[in-house]
């Protein structure tokens, strides 16, 4: 006859004994039902397995991945911790993979049953109790001792180094907004959990997900520091009054009084541009997506507002081009109309060598074909009370300025720095020197072509 059997004839005669109480014999009834109840208990936990057969069932279980079998003989150190059959199954498969816990925790259980048992085995120095999930445990009773599989709790101690942000565990939310910025869960069952924390803000949703295995940990006690600080952009620009611009919306916040920006999203839906009123009018920089890796972002604006102005800049170089070289074929600076002083002076320079060298028999050749202007390598700054652009371009003609006198095609690559006469209104040519490693320059869509005829 099993336990089962004996507690149903228990509570038939249980209830036989109620009817003796209702005939006034309620002295003698309690003292059946005191017997009685000592009776099912004695025998409920004589039948009850014995520690040998508990670590024979927990072996077979973990063997198997038996979630059922285990279920049956696990008991949770806290009350309060819940059982569930996910967790089981996650233990099962972490102690099959991992040889080292799976070693630790069956070598603690002969160990604990060797002392159970009387036998005092001696403690395995190279382990630690303490890492030990799931263990032999001794409930004792008033009469009979009880064992099961006990299941060490853990505790995870989250914090949220921003206010604002929202927790959530495994999908279900531990922490709001408005519940500050720290919590600790538990007791937890051992297994695997995700923990994800997440805060929005105006240009980003920032989240920072832990992936946890709670396996082989000695002290039980899991510190998990979120992190929603998200990330931000350092911005500069050649003037600190430049606006700046987000999405095409302009935060009226200069470029020094933000110097960071963010939090910020990575994944191209957010674009950055300078703006400032220059006296040639309102200019902007060109777009910037922000994407992954970028840290700082250059928002000086560019020196002219359209394609027009744009295209002022490309005439004024060309044009000087077509000036200095026809000015050296006549001997003649004064059609050069494009220089500074400083430019003129060189030009001069440049004339009166051409003179000692050719003759008229022999006069010097030269003749425009053409100019490459790289704008994607255009620098643009304010210095010593001017606006000046230092830009790539290639120079492209045919001359005779060799060795051989021979009219050859020839290439030059100079750094063109312009300055902006205000007075003026305009764009001169204040220097160039020549590039000596042109190959970086030249590769961009921002580079401009003009052919001569």
């Amino acid at each position: 006859m099993n336990v089962q059997v004996l507690k149903e004839h228990a509570m038939k005669f249980f209830k036989q004994v109620k009817g003796y109480a209702k005939n006034g014999k309620l002295v003698a009834a309690l003292a059946v039902i005191a017997v009685l109840v000592i009776a099912v208990t004695s025998l409920t936990f004589a039948a009850a397995d014995g520690p040998e057969e508990v670590v024979r069932k927990f072996e077979e279980a973990v063997y198997n991945k038996d979630v059922d079998a285990l279920e049956e003989i696990v008991s949770p150190d806290d009350d309060r911790m819940k059982i569930d059959r996910e967790h089981l199954a996650q233990f099962l498969e972490f102690i099959h993979e991992n040889d080292k816990y799976m070693e630790t925790t069956m070598s603690l259980l002969q160990y604990q049953l060797a002392a159970y048992q009387g036998n005092h085995m001696p403690y395995p120095d190279n382990y630690n109790y303490g890492q030990v999930d799931y263990y032999l445990k001794l409930e004792e009773g008033v009469l009979f001792d009880s064992y099961s599989i006990g299941i060490r709790p853990y505790y995870l101690h989250i914090k949220v180094d921003e206010t604002g942000g929202t927790v959530k565990v495994d999908g279900e939310e531990v922490l709001s907004s408005k519940q500050g910025s720290s919590k600790v869960m538990g007791p937890l069952m051992p297994g695997q959990y995700k923990v994800e924390g997440t805060k929005k803000y105006p240009y980003a949703l920032v989240k920072d997900v832990w992936e946890l295995d709670l396996f082989f940990d000695e002290q039980g006690q899991v510190k998990v520091n979120l992190d929603l600080t998200g990330t931000h952009i350092n911005l500069d620009s050649a003037f600190e009054d430049t606006r700046v611009i987000v999405n095409g919306k302009p935060l009226n916040k200069t470029v020094k009084e933000l110097q960071e920006f963010g939090p910020v999203s990575l994944d191209g839906s957010i674009t950055l541009q300078g703006e400032r009123k220059f006296p040639w009018g309102v200019t902007r920089s060109d777009k910037k997506i922000v994407t992954e890796g970028m840290t700082k972002v250059d928002l000086t604006p560019l020196p002219f507002a359209n394609k027009k102005g744009k295209d002022q800049i490309v005439q004024t170089i060309n044009t000087h081009f077509k000036q200095w070289v026809a000015a050296k074929v006549k001997h003649d600076h004064s059609g050069y109309t494009l220089g500074e002083d400083s430019m003129k002076k060189e030009l001069i320079r440049q004339i009166n060598s051409i003179k000692r060298r050719f003759s008229k028999s022999e006069p010097y050749m030269g003749v425009v074909l053409g100019t490459r202007i790289d704008f994607d390598n255009l620098t643009f700054t304010y210095e010593d009370d001017y606006y000046v652009i230092e830009i790539p371009v290639e120079f492209h003609s045919k001359n005779n300025s060799n060795f051989r006198k021979r009219i050859e095609e020839e290439f030059e690559t100079e750094m063109v720095t312009l300055r902006y006469d205000e007075k003026g209104k305009r764009w001169l040519i204040h220097s160039f020197a020549e590039i000596y490693n042109p190959s970086r320059y030249f590769k961009g869509k921002g580079v401009v072509k003009s052919e001569f005829k």
